[in-house]
């Protein structure tokens, strides 16, 4: 899992959400909880920063008036492939690490950001068991892979564009993020051997993807 995950139950405010990021309110530090609600489970969230005038906070606002709780987030360059462009897009993105009661919440979150922040589409992965009977994708994670290595392996690949439809770069430690339905780990590894990378450094999760547009 991504992140700096806590559990915590749905926050009442969206100020407390907005604040609990990394070194904000800390690690393990959760907002207020209300009555006895289900615990929260892990997932991440994948949206375009393309605002002019700053993206992350008025994004976390977004995502807690959704009743899930964001725990943090990370800066990456994102690389896909657009369905109605029908050309490859190059993006600097953000990864929100979440805290999701279930799939519902997840998705309205994700469906919040898309209509507020005119996103083509957003992508979700919801971490879960691997013999979950909804778990149908990975979320694989390489060390060290640049992105412009990473983009001209995606460009090359025609295969990708349509059953991995993009990738991500993290800015700060250049790891490479794929979330690749269960039937495309061919294509993942290929994608990763080509851009340098090595599948034997890779780390896998289970669960469920939602692009939604």
């Amino acid at each position: 899992m991504r992140g700096c995950l806590v559990q915590s139950r749905k926050t009442t405010s969206v100020l407390a959400a907005a604040l609990l990021f990394c070194g904000l309110l800390g690690p393990g530090t959760a907002p207020p909880a209300t009555g006895g609600g289900p615990a929260c489970r892990p997932a991440e969230l994948f949206a375009t920063d393309n605002t002019t005038d700053g993206f992350e906070l008025p994004a976390v606002a977004t995502i807690a008036l959704t009743g899930t709780v964001v725990t943090g987030s990370t800066l990456v360059d994102g690389v896909f492939w657009s369905n109605e462009r029908q050309q490859i897009g190059y993006e600097r993105s953000r990864e929100f690490h979440l805290c999701v009661v279930d799939a519902p919440t997840l998705h309205n979150a994700a469906e919040a950001l898309h209509r507020q922040f005119n996103q083509e589409a957003v992508l979700t992965f919801d971490y879960l068991p691997q013999n979950a009977p909804e778990a149908d994708a990975i979320l694989i994670t390489v060390p060290d892979i640049g992105i412009a290595r990473f983009r001209d392996a995606f460009a090359s690949d025609l295969a990708a564009h349509h059953r991995l439809r993009g990738g991500s770069v993290t800015t700060a430690d250049h790891t490479l993020i794929l979330v690749a339905g269960n039937g495309d780990l061919d294509v993942a590894r290929r994608l990763v051997e080509e851009a340098g990378g090595d599948w034997n450094a890779t780390t896998i999760a289970h669960g469920r993807r939602e692009f939604v547009n």
